[in-house]
């Protein structure tokens, strides 16, 4: 009987302590990154403990004290989900806050630190100096970008002396630009800039060189 009560004293407390687990999930937000440049839009997601449809409002406030001011106000789909789209200039904390209605009472988030990072930029030019013989033929130049930070797709225009491309960054912010420079001795440019991203202002790398020389024939 002792033993039996201590089973079932024990089994209630695990199902209690599961459900605050579960509730205290519920008041945490998702945000698609948790580090942001200045006005990129970025995701924030959650769901109402209440798990049904109800006034959800997206308030910030400039650090861990002071006042909550709000920036949105939506509301959950049945279930309890909801979704915000916000931007920020600075680093701010987030919460969501769901007013008490109909009987159920409002419901505090916990807060969420968005931290506002400025982008950079670093190029690596793969063979920037080589030489050839005559017409001969010379390899491939890659201008490598790492973009921070990091986004996917986001496009890239790139410009040199024997080309001009577009393309988009991969999921570590990478873009590649590989072209033949031609035979014709000289140092010469290259530069990318970045579009403007989901609010985000464009990034223009600094200019990178290649070179293309003669290649000499020393006597053995």
């Amino acid at each position: 009987m002792i033993v039996a009560a201590l089973v079932a004293t024990t089994g209630l407390v695990a199902v209690g302590l599961t459900t605050e687990a579960a509730n205290a999930t519920t008041k945490d937000l998702t945000v698609s990154h948790s580090s942001v440049m200045k006005y990129e839009t970025f995701v924030v997601s959650g769901t109402v403990s209440t798990h049904d449809a109800r006034a959800v409002w997206l308030q910030y406030r400039d650090g861990k004290t002071g006042s909550w001011k709000t920036k949105t106000k939506g509301a959950s789909i049945a279930g309890g989900a909801f979704k915000f789209f916000p931007s920020t200039y600075k680093t701010r904390y987030f919460r969501y806050y769901a007013p008490g209605s109909g009987g159920e009472a409002s419901i505090i988030g916990n807060a969420k630190k968005i931290t506002v990072v400025s982008q950079k930029v670093t190029v690596q030019v793969i063979r920037q100096t080589q030489c050839h013989f005559g017409s001969s033929p010379t390899s491939d130049v890659t201008f490598v970008y790492t973009f921070y930070p990091a986004r996917a797709g986001r496009t890239v225009d790139f410009g040199s002396t024997a080309l001009d491309a577009s393309d988009y960054t991969d999921a570590k912010g990478r873009v590649a630009f590989r072209f033949n420079p031609g035979t014709t001795n000289g140092t010469f440019d290259g530069a990318a800039t970045a579009e403007t991203f989901s609010g985000a202002a464009s990034l223009a790398s600094g200019v990178a060189h290649y070179s293309i020389t003669q290649c000499i024939l020393i006597p053995i």
